[in-house]
């Protein structure tokens, strides 16, 4: 009995039958805010490991021309 009771559980939190304070709705616009901030980190982190690349180039590059 007590699986029975466990698997309705579950199939009420799956089908959001009793709404309570621990369902959150999300907005429509949460995936664009989201794809904009990701968007955003990646430029900044492709842009930051660019110029640490081309410093570690320029270094490797001047201490085999001396």
């Amino acid at each position: 009995m007590e699986h029975l009771k466990n698997f309705l559980a579950g199939v009420k939190q799956v089908l959001v039958l009793d709404p309570g304070s621990q369902y959150i709705l999300t907005s429509r616009s949460d995936f664009s805010r989201d794809a904009s901030s990701l968007r955003n980190d990646a430029k900044r982190v492709a842009s930051d490991l660019s110029k640490v690349t081309n410093k570690y180039g320029e270094q490797a590059y001047n201490s085999t021309r001396k």
